[in-house]
């Protein structure tokens, strides 16, 4: 039926027809895939996304489910990208086979790197390949080194220079190199802060030593950082100045303290500083706060010993 002009009250209402209305479906922030929300706030991300291909659908794959061809397309939507991930896992497929499949995301591996879908599919591929088969991401980050430090500060990019970082260690120094230019404002990032630790974790031991200079030099604006306490603990297991640190750590330890999870970093502090110095730090603790500002618990324990 034509639609119908209708008069109201001496007006003529406009003819009314339905309208589609388009809307993006953006998986929750922080998790995994498998949550939907609906948003239908336009922004730049969601713009970029409609000029995804979508002419592949699951009954254009080849009876076998073969994802050949199909990677960088798939990766962009919920179900694609766990398709690709459970094809990657199977133990019939070949290294030559996945490292095949991986070039299909070649030119568009930091745009992959931020997607909320796509980066589980790069995350993967960076798991299952053998490191010289993941250069190409690598060489890809590093033709815009002014990225690397904007990688890491990105809520799913994060994960994707930690995965490097894990699986690629030997390939890895160039980004360590730019990564530890931006050292401090990385620290203090809520999601640099990861890649961060990961460096001591995975770095080599000069990598390891540079950083930690950083954190020698920055322990008072470090104090009261939740995040860069939390890589003041992991230089402590790993730096090469970890008893130094400690010792410059004595002074902030009331403040480090009261952190919701950096009770922990003094607590590994403690572990580090020699026995002299362990007992002057803890006198200190008792005078500059309460037992259950500092822990939350009637007691703490370092060292084997027993402090009220």
């Amino acid at each position: 039926m034509a639609p119908m002009a209708v008069p109201v009250m001496g007006f003529q209402l406009v003819p009314v027809t339905a309208v589609a209305v388009a809307v993006k479906v953006v998986p929750n922030k922080g998790a995994d895939c498998a949550s939907e929300t609906i948003s239908t706030r336009p922004s730049s991300e969601s713009l970029d996304d409609l000029s995804f291909s979508r002419s592949t659908s699951e009954s254009e794959l080849s009876d076998d489910g073969c994802i050949t061809g199909c990677v960088w397309d798939l990766s962009q939507r919920t179900k694609g990208c766990r398709r690709v991930q459970q094809a990657l896992e199977d133990p019939s497929i070949s290294d030559a086979a996945r490292s095949a499949l991986a070039l299909e995301l070649k030119g568009k591996v930091r745009q992959c790197a931020r997607s909320a879908c796509g980066n589980y599919v790069l995350q993967k591929f960076i798991q299952v390949l053998r490191p010289q088969a993941c250069q190409f991401i690598i060489d890809e980050i590093m033709e815009e080194p002014e990225e690397v430090s904007n990688l890491a500060k990105h809520q799913y990019a994060c994960r994707i220079l930690q995965r490097l970082l894990e699986n690629c260690q030997a390939q890895m120094e160039g980004i360590i190199r730019l990564l530890l230019q931006d050292a401090l404002p990385l620290v203090r990032h809520n999601y640099g802060t990861f890649v961060m630790q990961e460096v001591f974790d995975f770095g080599t031991e000069s990598q390891r030593g540079e950083l930690g200079e950083t954190l020698l030099q920055s322990i008072g604006a470090l104090s009261s950082d939740e995040n860069g306490t939390q890589v003041l603990q992991k230089a402590l297991l790993h730096a090469p100045q970890k008893v130094t640190l400690a010792q410059r750590m004595v002074p902030q330890f009331a403040q480090i303290a009261r952190g919701r999870h950096s009770h922990q970093t003094v607590l590994a502090a403690l572990q580090v500083l020699p026995q002299k110095d362990q007992d002057k730090a803890v006198a200190l603790l008792s005078q500059k706060s309460s037992r259950a500002e500092i822990m939350g618990l009637a007691v703490w324990s370092i060292g084997g010993q027993i402090y009220p």
